[in-house]
């Protein structure tokens, strides 16, 4: 305990003497007329001791006006700068003498027509209505740096390890380029790959893509942030490419390549590899000009450079992505993308089932190998005729084909009898999917303001086909359960199609009081066809049809909608909305096997509510959704002799009531952000299957209705910039999430709930120096316990412990070492199991060339061989453990050329 308090009391002895000799500067910024408070006027302190006027440190003022700006310091000129919209700015040279300077009221004018523009000082930050806007050229950062090491430097914005951004605690969406879509949902592709002396400002605005009359709450809202490029760079090539080689075979190689000439944008790229996204080397790949997603094509394709860290996989990607406008009322985005993926999976699985006194144990090993290759284009066209209407259309198709080998050799035993059985199987699969979708929206805005008329249409069509051949045997110890064996073949044909139409209009009664309707209808018809063979070794043929492992679903639903609402502006920053969404629903099921069809018909009433007030919401809203088809069968479905499952069609919807209160705020003067929220879903005829398990591992299975199923979850997130100017950057946060589930139990006629509990704590903090040194570790602690009432078994719990720590040194000769420590340890897993792990990666990379353009990497992913993958999961008093193959260390050299060409005439 010593090390880590003698840790802290350098690390706050080091920041408490950077805090020497400095001082605070506060005030008040009001209208030089009205006296009233001005909020969000940026406040800005320069160094006016030469032209360059470097800024020392800005703020936000809140809603009296007021600011507070610190460790500022003394003895040397510096410049007051105060500036927001329509106003004149304030500017005044100051020396600070004291530890604390109190400038009062500072009264800004109003700016007058025809006034001349002085240009100078650029603001930080400016806010215009819902729009952040920052100079990109009063953050600085290191040479050669990216987008991302920029957006790591302004107030609000975080940028998480896997290279997710959020701004003032939400979500970022998309990051744009000059407004355009730069592989559309992907965030990284742009801030790993494009350079930050490209960019003149950073713009961040509310994600309204899909809400252009403002329906939804601000504070319901995603971010977008869009990059506006230098003058010189609007016209220019830029790109990267890389490849490196290492031990044990592993590879790396791709480019992307990226060309902008004013309205045009296109961008190529392509990659392969077989390090699995593991460790560091995910970041490094984006960095080199890999990728993850891009477009809509891309995002849904799910492109990945293999997938995850388990296993062993070799994926290869390749497309290109295309931005383009015709004139100011016509935009075109095109994207396609090819994949291929190999991949080959080993997994242990021990399970152990309590009933009663008796404990049975299962142990199985799987070996999968898969290959995977498919075709998606997708494209955004919005049309905007005039500055009152838009229409967007957005059509996707993806081609995929599919094939796969398993083997997985497997068996049980008990307290009382060893063994129980002992089984084998291996099987191939091979099969193919399209999935075409389209989405269609039209928006018009009337003559009186904010009355809109909004037309969707959506389309989506899959059908899929997929061939199975199984081979399984058991050989049982037990005279309760016959040994047995089969050959079979599974021609599976299923297909989705869903359509729908809404059209509503928003009107606003008062200025205070808008109202909408909306009017929905849509068909949906889901086909699924699974004819099951014997294998007949008389004829070496799969021609003996096996009815009861066989079956032919099929559900048409009609669907016919009226959801009137109301918004009600209670105060300023306080608002309230309710809708009232009724739908009628007409159903046909049809299960084949000679069985009637079953005609139903609903009526549901699913109403919501939202209140809203300056950053707090609470909310309401409730749900109904139909039973699965397949739990509706009139008969048993026979998978083997050890498992079947018999359906019941006297299922009836299930309905969800759920409450949440969600608060979230971000303070400009203190730069903290903090983000609050409670929810509970109570749910009404919950689908259960009702199941018998013996103590030879027989079980069967039927879905019945049950009420009294709940969820409840807390989470409460806070960061706080402790410094962000000069040469130290210290942040820390704190997320902590608590969730309860009451789920039923219902096994072997004894009948009782199971009470699910899980708390998770993560602390993180940064900590950087000029840029020099990064150092970001991070704990996390995660509980689970779990219990059960109206039945007599033992409560179950276990605790996981997990840190790791990201470091960055920036050494001289332009030299650098890079790296991630991560500590894992779960003291429950069983034999055989390894219970904690060291994994370390670091890399040692050098910048060479004409303006650091090449770089030469020598990287060891999991130096100490000690890479795991473990997972425990408590259900229905039983606990199973999954440990998976996973990469181990290996050593790579990497090659990367970084090119940026402006053509932009001078």
């Amino acid at each position: 305990m010593y090390r880590y308090l003698l840790f802290f009391f350098f690390l706050t002895t080091a920041t408490t003497s950077f805090a020497q000799n400095k001082a605070n500067v506060k005030g008040r910024v009001v209208d030089s007329l009205s006296a009233k408070p001005i909020e969000f006027a940026t406040v800005a302190i320069l160094d006016n001791r030469d032209t360059s006027s470097h800024l020392l440190s800005y703020t936000i003022t809140d809603k009296n006006g007021a600011f507070a700006l610190h460790n500022i310091p003394q003895g040397i000129p510096i410049k007051v700068f105060i500036s927001f919209v329509a106003y004149q700015p304030y500017r005044k040279v100051i020396t600070l003498k004291t530890n604390e300077l109190d400038l009062g009221a500072i009264k800004l004018n109003i700016k007058e027509l025809n006034e001349v523009l002085i240009k100078g000082e650029r603001m930080p930050i400016v806010i215009k209505k819902d729009t952040i806007e920052f100079n990109a050229e009063a953050f600085k950062v290191r040479p050669n740096a990216v987008v991302e090491d920029l957006l790591k430097k302004l107030p609000g914005l975080e940028v998480a390890s896997d290279g997710g951004i959020t701004v003032m605690g939400k979500d970022v969406t998309k990051v744009l380029v000059d407004g355009h879509e730069f592989f559309s949902a992907d965030t990284r592709m742009a801030t790993k790959n494009i350079d930050a002396d490209m960019i003149d400002k950073i713009q961040v605005y509310d994600d309204r893509e899909n809400d252009p009359d403002h329906l939804i709450p601000a504070s319901k809202l995603n971010k977008i942030i869009n990059l506006k490029f230098k003058k010189a760079f609007k016209k220019s090539i830029f790109g990267k490419g890389y490849a490196g080689a290492g031990t044990g075979g592993h590879y790396q190689a791709g480019a992307l390549i990226n060309t902008f000439r004013d309205t045009l944008q296109v961008s190529v790229l392509g990659s392969s590899n077989d390090l699995n996204n593991t460790g560091f080397d995910f970041n490094d790949l984006y960095g080199s000009g890999g990728l993850n997603r891009g477009g809509e094509a891309i995002s849904r394709a799910g492109i990945a450079f293999g997938g995850g860290g388990n296993g062993k996989q070799t994926a290869t990607n390749a497309g290109f992505n295309i931005n383009t406008d015709y004139g100011k009322k016509l935009k075109v985005n095109f994207a396609y993308i090819y994949k291929k993926e190999n991949s080959e999976y080993n997994t242990l699985t021990k399970r152990q089932q309590f009933l009663a006194d008796t404990t049975v144990f299962g142990n199985s090993a799987n070996k999968r190998n898969g290959n995977n290759s498919s075709h998606a284009i997708s494209s955004t066209i919005v049309w905007q005729p005039d500055d009152k209407t838009r229409l967007r259309y957005t059509p996707y198709i993806n081609i995929s084909n599919n094939s796969s080998a398993n083997q997985t050799t497997g068996n049980s035993y008990s307290n009382f009898t060893d063994p129980i059985n002992v089984s084998t199987n291996t099987s191939n699969a091979s099969g193919n999917n399209i999935n075409f979708s389209q989405a269609l929206n039209y928006n018009r805005q009337l003559k009186k303001k904010g009355a809109s008329i909004n037309i969707d249409h959506t389309l989506t069509f899959s059908p899929r086909n997929n061939t199975n051949y199984d081979n399984t045997s058991l050989t049982s110890y037990v005279a309760a359960l016959p040994s047995y064996a089969f050959n079979q073949l599974g021609d599976n044909r299923s297909r989705s199609t869903d359509a729908s139409l809404s059209a509503g209009i928003s009107y606003p009664v008062t200025e205070k009081i808008k109202v909408d309707v909306n009017a929905q209808a849509s068909y949906g018809h889901s086909l699924d066809k699974v004819s099951t063979y014997d294998y007949n070794p008389a004829t070496g043929e799969y021609d003996s049809f096996l009815l009861e492992k066989s079956n032919d679903l099929a559900r048409d639903k009609w669907m016919q909608g009226l959801n009137p609402g109301l918004s009600i502006e209670l105060k300023k920053d306080i608002n309230l909305r309710m809708h009232f969404n009724t739908q009628f629903q007409q159903v046909n099921n049809a299960f084949g096997r000679g069985a009637a069809d079953l005609d139903q018909h609903f009526v549901f009433f699913m109403p919501t509510v939202n209140l809203n007030m300056n950053g707090f919401s609470v909310d309401y809203s409730r749900y109904t959704y139909l039973p699965n088809i397949g739990d509706m069968v009139p008969y048993t479905v026979v998978f083997s002799p050890s498992s079947s499952v018999t359906g019941n069609p006297f299922l009836k919807p299930t309905s969800s009531n759920s409450f949440s209160i969600n608060y979230s705020k971000y303070n400009f003067q203190t730069r903290t952000s903090y983000n609050v929220r409670a929810s509970v879903a109570f749910y009404e005829n919950s689908v259960f299957r009702q199941r018998t398990l013996d103590a030879q591992s027989v079980e069967t299975s039927t879905p019945i209705n049950r009420d009294g199923r709940y969820n409840m979850n807390f989470s409460g997130y806070i960061n706080k910039q402790l410094k962000k100017e000069g040469d130290v950057q210290l942040d820390a946060s704190t997320n902590i999430n608590l969730s309860k589930s009451h789920d039923f139990f219902v096994l072997n006629r004894m009948d009782g709930f199971q009470e699910s509990y899980r708390g998770t704590l993560n602390e993180h903090v940064t900590f950087n120096y000029k840029d020099v040194f990064e150092f970001s570790p991070q704990y996390r602690l995660s509980y689970t316990y779990t219990s059960y009432s109206g039945v007599n078994y033992e409560s179950q719990k276990y605790i996981t412990h997990a840190f790791d720590t990201h470091f960055r040194v920036n050494m001289p000769f332009k030299t650098n070492i890079d790296g991630n420590y991560t500590y894992n340890y779960n003291p429950l897993v069983p034999a055989g199991f390894q219970k904690s792990s060291n994994l370390l990666n670091v890399s040692l990379a050098r910048q060479f060339l004409k303006k650091d353009k090449g770089e030469i990497k020598f990287s060891c992913y999991d130096l100490l061989n000690q890479n795991i993958n473990t997972y425990r999961y408590i259900n229905q008093n039983s606990i199973t453990d999954t440990q998976s193959q996973i990469i181990r260390r290996y050593f790579l050299l990497t090659l990367q050329y970084k090119f940026t060409k402006s053509t932009v005439k001078k």
